[in-house]
Protein backbone atom coordinates (compact mmCIF):
# COMPACT_ATOMS: atom_id res chain seq x y z
CA UNK A 1 0.00 0.00 0.00
CA UNK A 2 0.99 3.54 -0.82
CA UNK A 3 1.66 6.94 1.21
CA UNK A 4 -1.30 8.34 -0.76
CA UNK A 5 -3.65 5.36 -0.15
CA UNK A 6 -6.53 4.63 -2.91
CA UNK A 7 -6.83 4.67 -5.80
CA UNK A 8 -3.10 4.53 -5.55
CA UNK A 9 -0.99 1.06 -5.14
CA UNK A 10 2.14 3.20 -5.66
CA UNK A 11 3.52 7.00 -4.81
CA UNK A 12 5.57 7.04 -7.68
CA UNK A 13 6.35 5.08 -11.42
CA UNK A 14 9.86 5.55 -12.58
CA UNK A 15 9.42 5.88 -16.74
CA UNK A 16 12.63 5.15 -18.16
CA UNK A 17 14.70 3.54 -20.96
CA UNK A 18 16.85 0.85 -20.40
CA UNK A 19 18.71 1.87 -23.59
CA UNK A 20 19.42 -1.59 -24.80
CA UNK A 21 20.79 -1.15 -27.97
CA UNK A 22 22.30 -4.26 -28.16
CA UNK A 23 19.64 -7.05 -26.72
CA UNK A 24 21.93 -7.90 -23.88
CA UNK A 25 19.82 -6.32 -20.94
CA UNK A 26 22.93 -4.90 -20.15
CA UNK A 27 22.76 -1.31 -20.76
CA UNK A 28 24.77 1.13 -18.86
CA UNK A 29 21.87 3.45 -18.48
CA UNK A 30 19.62 0.86 -17.13
CA UNK A 31 22.29 0.53 -14.55
CA UNK A 32 22.42 4.27 -13.55
CA UNK A 33 18.64 4.62 -13.35
CA UNK A 34 18.15 1.79 -11.16
CA UNK A 35 20.76 2.89 -8.87
CA UNK A 36 19.45 6.21 -8.67
CA UNK A 37 16.00 5.01 -8.33
CA UNK A 38 17.40 3.38 -5.14
CA UNK A 39 18.88 5.87 -3.60
CA UNK A 40 16.05 8.37 -4.43
CA UNK A 41 13.93 5.73 -2.67
CA UNK A 42 16.80 5.85 0.86
CA UNK A 43 16.49 9.60 0.11
CA UNK A 44 12.93 9.55 0.56
CA UNK A 45 12.84 6.87 3.47
CA UNK A 46 14.80 9.32 5.65
CA UNK A 47 14.20 12.64 5.18
CA UNK A 48 14.14 14.97 8.05
CA UNK A 49 10.56 15.25 10.33
CA UNK A 50 10.52 18.94 9.09
CA UNK A 51 10.04 17.47 5.18
CA UNK A 52 7.90 14.54 5.79
CA UNK A 53 5.64 12.65 8.15
CA UNK A 54 7.25 9.14 9.49
CA UNK A 55 4.17 7.66 7.79
CA UNK A 56 5.31 9.16 4.67
CA UNK A 57 9.06 7.73 5.46
CA UNK A 58 7.40 3.91 6.27
CA UNK A 59 5.00 3.64 3.61
CA UNK A 60 6.15 5.21 0.78
CA UNK A 61 6.10 2.57 -2.54
CA UNK A 62 8.09 3.18 -5.51
CA UNK A 63 7.34 1.01 -8.30
CA UNK A 64 10.32 -0.15 -10.66
CA UNK A 65 9.98 -2.65 -13.14
CA UNK A 66 12.96 -4.38 -13.07
CA UNK A 67 12.15 -4.39 -8.65
CA UNK A 68 11.50 -7.80 -8.28
CA UNK A 69 10.37 -6.91 -4.77
CA UNK A 70 6.32 -8.05 -4.23
CA UNK A 71 3.69 -5.69 -5.12
CA UNK A 72 6.94 -3.38 -5.85
CA UNK A 73 8.22 -5.15 -9.10
CA UNK A 74 6.78 -6.28 -12.33
CA UNK A 75 5.53 -10.22 -11.79
CA UNK A 76 7.25 -12.88 -14.14
CA UNK A 77 4.51 -14.90 -14.55
CA UNK A 78 2.25 -12.28 -15.64
CA UNK A 79 1.93 -11.17 -19.10
CA UNK A 80 4.18 -7.75 -19.38
CA UNK A 81 2.19 -5.16 -21.31
CA UNK A 82 -0.91 -5.72 -19.06
CA UNK A 83 0.71 -5.69 -15.55
CA UNK A 84 2.90 -2.54 -16.37
CA UNK A 85 -0.44 -0.88 -18.05
CA UNK A 86 -1.89 -1.31 -14.68
CA UNK A 87 0.94 -0.67 -12.72
CA UNK A 88 1.39 2.90 -14.10
CA UNK A 89 -2.29 3.58 -13.80
CA UNK A 90 -2.25 2.78 -9.96
CA UNK A 91 0.89 5.46 -9.32
CA UNK A 92 0.60 8.72 -7.64
CA UNK A 93 3.51 10.66 -9.41
CA UNK A 94 4.71 10.09 -12.51
CA UNK A 95 8.45 10.37 -12.92
CA UNK A 96 10.72 10.57 -16.22
CA UNK A 97 14.29 10.29 -16.13
CA UNK A 98 14.61 12.38 -19.82
CA UNK A 99 17.03 11.46 -22.58
CA UNK A 100 17.31 10.91 -25.88
CA UNK A 101 16.66 7.05 -25.52
CA UNK A 102 13.67 7.95 -23.69
CA UNK A 103 11.77 9.97 -25.79
CA UNK A 104 12.41 7.71 -28.76
CA UNK A 105 10.90 4.81 -26.87
CA UNK A 106 7.53 4.04 -28.21
CA UNK A 107 7.38 1.61 -24.79
CA UNK A 108 8.21 5.15 -22.76
CA UNK A 109 6.07 6.64 -25.00
CA UNK A 110 3.07 3.61 -24.29
CA UNK A 111 4.13 4.43 -20.25
CA UNK A 112 3.07 7.96 -20.52
CA UNK A 113 -0.22 7.03 -22.28
CA UNK A 114 -1.56 4.91 -19.56
CA UNK A 115 -0.37 7.42 -16.94
CA UNK A 116 -2.51 10.43 -18.09
CA UNK A 117 -5.54 7.72 -18.89
CA UNK A 118 -6.14 6.37 -15.72
CA UNK A 119 -5.55 9.85 -13.98
CA UNK A 120 -8.42 11.30 -16.38
CA UNK A 121 -10.55 8.21 -15.62
CA UNK A 122 -10.23 9.02 -11.67
CA UNK A 123 -10.86 12.54 -11.92
CA UNK A 124 -8.04 13.78 -10.34
CA UNK A 125 -5.63 17.02 -11.96
CA UNK A 126 -2.48 15.51 -13.05
CA UNK A 127 0.11 17.69 -14.98
CA UNK A 128 1.44 18.89 -11.62
CA UNK A 129 2.04 15.24 -10.64
CA UNK A 130 4.39 14.50 -13.71
CA UNK A 131 8.11 15.24 -12.63
CA UNK A 132 10.98 14.95 -15.04
CA UNK A 133 14.78 14.32 -14.23
CA UNK A 134 17.01 15.13 -17.13
CA UNK A 135 19.79 12.71 -17.53
CA UNK A 136 20.95 13.57 -20.73
CA UNK A 137 20.46 16.32 -23.04
CA UNK A 138 18.43 15.87 -25.89
CA UNK A 139 17.33 18.70 -28.78
CA UNK A 140 14.20 16.45 -29.12
CA UNK A 141 10.52 18.08 -28.29
CA UNK A 142 8.76 16.24 -25.41
CA UNK A 143 4.90 15.91 -26.14
CA UNK A 144 2.38 16.77 -23.78
CA UNK A 145 1.61 16.26 -21.11
CA UNK A 146 5.26 16.14 -20.08
CA UNK A 147 6.11 19.27 -22.70
CA UNK A 148 5.04 22.51 -22.62
CA UNK A 149 3.26 24.22 -25.83
CA UNK A 150 6.87 24.24 -26.94
CA UNK A 151 7.68 20.95 -26.47
CA UNK A 152 10.05 21.47 -23.96
CA UNK A 153 10.27 20.21 -19.95
CA UNK A 154 8.23 22.06 -17.67
CA UNK A 155 10.66 21.05 -14.96
CA UNK A 156 13.88 22.49 -15.32
CA UNK A 157 14.85 22.11 -11.67
CA UNK A 158 15.82 18.49 -11.73
CA UNK A 159 19.03 18.34 -13.83
CA UNK A 160 21.39 15.52 -12.94
CA UNK A 161 23.75 16.08 -15.90
CA UNK A 162 27.53 16.83 -15.15
CA UNK A 163 28.27 20.00 -17.12
CA UNK A 164 32.06 18.73 -17.43
CA UNK A 165 31.56 15.89 -19.64
CA UNK A 166 27.51 15.45 -20.38
CA UNK A 167 27.01 12.33 -18.34
CA UNK A 168 24.85 12.02 -15.56
CA UNK A 169 26.55 12.62 -12.13
CA UNK A 170 28.12 9.81 -10.35
CA UNK A 171 28.03 7.39 -13.24
CA UNK A 172 28.33 4.85 -13.68
CA UNK A 173 25.99 3.95 -10.73
CA UNK A 174 24.93 6.11 -8.38
CA UNK A 175 25.35 5.10 -4.52
CA UNK A 176 23.78 5.64 -1.07
CA UNK A 177 27.16 7.22 -0.21
CA UNK A 178 27.19 9.78 -3.29
CA UNK A 179 27.27 13.05 -2.47
CA UNK A 180 27.93 16.59 -4.10
CA UNK A 181 25.68 18.38 -6.73
CA UNK A 182 24.06 15.01 -7.45
CA UNK A 183 23.16 14.20 -3.57
CA UNK A 184 21.83 18.42 -3.78
CA UNK A 185 19.82 17.79 -6.49
CA UNK A 186 18.16 14.96 -5.26
CA UNK A 187 17.17 16.16 -1.76
CA UNK A 188 15.99 19.30 -4.15
CA UNK A 189 13.32 16.41 -6.16
CA UNK A 190 12.76 14.84 -2.54
CA UNK A 191 11.21 18.11 -1.24
CA UNK A 192 8.87 18.38 -4.26
CA UNK A 193 7.77 15.10 -4.42
CA UNK A 194 7.08 14.97 -0.76
CA UNK A 195 4.82 17.88 -0.62
CA UNK A 196 2.83 16.91 -3.64
CA UNK A 197 2.65 13.22 -2.34
CA UNK A 198 1.53 15.45 0.72
CA UNK A 199 -0.81 17.42 -1.23
CA UNK A 200 -2.22 14.96 -2.70
CA UNK A 201 -2.50 12.87 0.42
CA UNK A 202 -4.66 15.39 1.70
CA UNK A 203 -7.20 15.71 -1.21
CA UNK A 204 -7.67 12.35 -0.99
CA UNK A 205 -8.46 11.84 2.48
CA UNK A 206 -10.92 14.61 1.81
CA UNK A 207 -12.84 13.14 -1.14
CA UNK A 208 -12.92 9.79 1.08
CA UNK A 209 -14.21 11.44 3.84
CA UNK A 210 -16.49 13.59 1.26
CA UNK A 211 -17.63 10.15 -0.15
CA UNK A 212 -18.52 8.34 3.66
CA UNK A 213 -20.54 11.39 4.31
CA UNK A 214 -22.71 10.61 0.59
CA UNK A 215 -22.98 6.89 1.70
CA UNK A 216 -24.10 7.70 5.19
CA UNK A 217 -26.60 10.43 3.93
CA UNK A 218 -28.07 7.56 1.28
CA UNK A 219 -27.85 4.62 4.19
CA UNK A 220 -30.87 4.43 6.34
CA UNK A 221 -28.62 5.34 9.71
CA UNK A 222 -30.09 7.78 11.73
CA UNK A 223 -29.21 11.27 10.78
CA UNK A 224 -28.52 13.95 12.95
CA UNK A 225 -29.81 17.17 11.80
CA UNK A 226 -29.39 20.88 12.27
CA UNK A 227 -32.86 23.05 12.57
CA UNK A 228 -32.26 26.90 12.57
CA UNK A 229 -35.34 28.65 13.24
CA UNK A 230 -35.36 32.12 15.40
CA UNK A 231 -37.34 32.38 19.14
CA UNK A 232 -39.98 34.59 17.23
CA UNK A 233 -40.56 31.29 15.43
CA UNK A 234 -41.11 29.12 18.39
CA UNK A 235 -44.54 27.29 17.69
CA UNK A 236 -43.47 26.55 14.19
CA UNK A 237 -40.09 25.55 15.12
CA UNK A 238 -41.64 23.07 18.12
CA UNK A 239 -43.67 21.65 15.24
CA UNK A 240 -40.90 20.84 12.79
CA UNK A 241 -38.59 19.30 15.65
CA UNK A 242 -41.47 17.25 16.73
CA UNK A 243 -42.40 15.66 13.68
CA UNK A 244 -38.71 15.06 12.70
CA UNK A 245 -37.82 13.56 15.58
CA UNK A 246 -40.85 11.17 15.81
CA UNK A 247 -39.41 10.31 12.06
CA UNK A 248 -36.25 9.33 14.23
CA UNK A 249 -34.04 12.04 13.13
CA UNK A 250 -31.87 13.69 15.84
CA UNK A 251 -32.18 17.15 15.91
CA UNK A 252 -29.97 19.98 17.56
CA UNK A 253 -30.20 22.51 19.13
CA UNK A 254 -33.16 21.37 20.79
CA UNK A 255 -34.80 25.04 21.00
CA UNK A 256 -34.64 27.41 18.41
CA UNK A 257 -31.28 30.01 17.74
CA UNK A 258 -31.15 32.97 20.89
CA UNK A 259 -31.09 36.60 19.91
CA UNK A 260 -29.29 39.09 20.74
CA UNK A 261 -29.65 43.07 19.73
CA UNK A 262 -26.10 43.84 20.47
CA UNK A 263 -22.86 42.55 17.83
CA UNK A 264 -20.45 40.73 20.62
CA UNK A 265 -24.42 38.64 21.47
CA UNK A 266 -25.05 37.91 17.83
CA UNK A 267 -21.35 36.71 17.50
CA UNK A 268 -21.53 34.40 20.38
CA UNK A 269 -25.13 33.22 19.48
CA UNK A 270 -23.66 32.50 15.05
CA UNK A 271 -20.26 30.76 17.07
CA UNK A 272 -22.48 28.35 18.99
CA UNK A 273 -24.46 27.80 15.72
CA UNK A 274 -21.37 26.86 13.99
CA UNK A 275 -20.05 24.67 16.17
CA UNK A 276 -23.53 22.60 16.72
CA UNK A 277 -23.51 22.62 12.97
CA UNK A 278 -20.68 20.81 12.21
CA UNK A 279 -21.28 18.26 14.17
CA UNK A 280 -24.04 17.47 11.94
CA UNK A 281 -25.04 15.81 9.12
CA UNK A 282 -27.29 18.39 7.21
CA UNK A 283 -28.66 21.69 7.74
CA UNK A 284 -32.56 22.68 7.52
CA UNK A 285 -33.79 26.34 7.14
CA UNK A 286 -36.76 26.31 9.11
CA UNK A 287 -38.88 29.40 6.54
CA UNK A 288 -42.60 31.14 7.72
CA UNK A 289 -44.26 33.90 6.34
CA UNK A 290 -41.06 36.53 6.98
CA UNK A 291 -40.09 36.27 3.43
CA UNK A 292 -37.38 39.00 4.76
CA UNK A 293 -36.36 36.73 7.59
CA UNK A 294 -35.55 33.53 5.21
CA UNK A 295 -33.54 35.95 3.02
CA UNK A 296 -31.12 36.48 5.85
CA UNK A 297 -31.50 32.84 6.60
CA UNK A 298 -30.33 31.98 3.19
CA UNK A 299 -27.10 34.36 2.99
CA UNK A 300 -26.05 34.09 6.91
CA UNK A 301 -26.88 30.66 8.38
CA UNK A 302 -27.47 28.79 4.59
CA UNK A 303 -24.05 30.53 3.42
CA UNK A 304 -22.11 31.56 5.92
CA UNK A 305 -22.50 29.68 8.80
CA UNK A 306 -22.97 26.45 6.80
CA UNK A 307 -19.41 27.59 4.62
CA UNK A 308 -17.91 27.83 8.66
CA UNK A 309 -19.15 24.52 9.62
CA UNK A 310 -18.53 22.38 6.35
CA UNK A 311 -14.52 23.97 6.56
CA UNK A 312 -13.91 22.69 10.61
CA UNK A 313 -15.98 19.38 9.69
CA UNK A 314 -15.00 19.01 6.35
CA UNK A 315 -18.51 17.13 5.91
CA UNK A 316 -20.51 17.75 2.94
CA UNK A 317 -23.22 19.45 4.92
CA UNK A 318 -26.33 19.70 2.58
CA UNK A 319 -29.02 22.76 3.35
CA UNK A 320 -32.22 22.59 2.52
CA UNK A 321 -35.40 25.73 3.48
CA UNK A 322 -38.01 24.29 5.02
CA UNK A 323 -40.97 26.29 3.86
CA UNK A 324 -44.10 26.42 6.00
CA UNK A 325 -45.81 29.33 4.78
CA UNK A 326 -45.97 28.48 0.95
CA UNK A 327 -46.72 31.45 -1.22
CA UNK A 328 -46.35 33.96 1.43
CA UNK A 329 -42.37 32.66 1.35
CA UNK A 330 -42.08 30.95 -1.83
CA UNK A 331 -42.00 33.74 -3.89
CA UNK A 332 -40.61 33.10 -8.09
CA UNK A 333 -37.50 34.74 -7.17
CA UNK A 334 -36.65 33.41 -4.06
CA UNK A 335 -36.70 29.48 -4.58
CA UNK A 336 -34.40 30.70 -7.61
CA UNK A 337 -32.20 32.33 -5.07
CA UNK A 338 -32.07 29.39 -2.60
CA UNK A 339 -31.10 26.90 -5.85
CA UNK A 340 -28.23 29.34 -6.62
CA UNK A 341 -26.89 29.17 -2.88
CA UNK A 342 -27.18 25.51 -3.06
CA UNK A 343 -29.95 25.79 -0.71
CA UNK A 344 -33.25 23.00 -1.74
CA UNK A 345 -36.66 24.02 -1.40
CA UNK A 346 -38.85 21.67 0.54
CA UNK A 347 -42.42 22.11 0.95
CA UNK A 348 -43.96 21.51 4.03
CA UNK A 349 -47.10 22.99 4.03
CA UNK A 350 -48.65 19.97 3.97
CA UNK A 351 -48.56 16.46 6.46
CA UNK A 352 -46.57 14.08 5.68
CA UNK A 353 -43.63 16.63 4.54
CA UNK A 354 -41.26 14.56 6.54
CA UNK A 355 -40.92 12.13 3.44
CA UNK A 356 -39.60 14.94 1.39
CA UNK A 357 -36.91 15.46 4.12
CA UNK A 358 -35.58 11.84 3.93
CA UNK A 359 -35.47 11.86 -0.19
CA UNK A 360 -33.88 14.98 0.10
CA UNK A 361 -31.05 13.63 2.17
CA UNK A 362 -31.05 10.49 -0.21
CA UNK A 363 -30.75 12.74 -3.82
CA UNK A 364 -27.74 14.86 -1.18
CA UNK A 365 -25.96 11.74 -0.78
CA UNK A 366 -26.52 10.73 -4.67
CA UNK A 367 -25.19 14.12 -5.85
CA UNK A 368 -22.19 14.50 -3.53
CA UNK A 369 -23.86 17.59 -1.53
Amino acid sequence: MSYVKDPFNHDIFVSYSHGDVDGTNASPLKAWSQGFVKVLEEELKTASDEEFTHELARNVSIFLDQDHRPSQGIDPMEPLGDQLKSEVGQSAILLVLSCRQYLESAWCTKEREWWVERQKALGLPFLDRIAAASVFRTELRWPPPVGDADGKLPFTGFTFIDPQDARPYEWPVPLSTSRGPFRAELVKMVGVIGQKLFALRKHLDERRAAAADAAKLQSDDQKVLYLHGSASQVQTWDRAFERLTSSGYSVFPVEPDATSNDPAGLETVRQQRVETMSRCDALLLLATDDGRAADADLVVVGRQDRNSAKARSKKLMPCALLDTAGLATSTPKRPITAKNLNVQWIDATNDPWTPRVKQWLTDAGAGGG
